[in-house]
């Protein structure tokens, strides 16, 4: 097989790849802007890792609790938006301040952890600080 013809399927691969991302960030931000009828939504993610990003998209009701949390994460383009039912029902500024949530995977977490401290911002900012 000829370099140059390696080196165009790179490069359309690389396309296709790019378009497919492109398509999943549609879909989740159509998903969150759904969420922005039941609340105040933010966004929020995990650190990288070789193993992928983790985004979570919170809504917070009227009286400051998560009423509709989604998740996505994976490695792969076709990851979707999935409900975190753990979520709801939480205060968003126990959640910005790191409440352990049992049963969540810890990327997922820490990124509801950004998502709420996005909204609550003063909360985070006290972590850890000794008065």
């Amino acid at each position: 097989m000829d370099v140059g013809v390696i080196f165009l399927l790179l490069g359309l691969l690389w396309v296709l790849q790019l378009a497919l991302a492109y398509q999943q960030a549609r879909r989740f931000m159509k998903r969150s802007q759904a969420l922005r009828r039941q609340g105040r939504v933010a966004i929020g993610a995990s650190r990288r890792q070789v193993r992928g990003r983790a985004y979570v998209v919170v809504a917070v009701g009227p009286d400051d609790r998560v009423v509709a949390a989604e998740a996505l994460r994976g490695v792969t383009v076709f990851a979707n938006a999935k409900p975190v039912p753990a979520l709801v029902g939480l205060p968003a500024a126990e959640l910005a301040a790191g409440a352990d949530v049992p049963d969540l995977p810890p990327r997922v977490l820490a990124a509801a952890h950004s998502a709420a401290a996005a909204i609550h911002p003063r909360v985070r900012e006290g972590v850890g600080s000794s008065g």
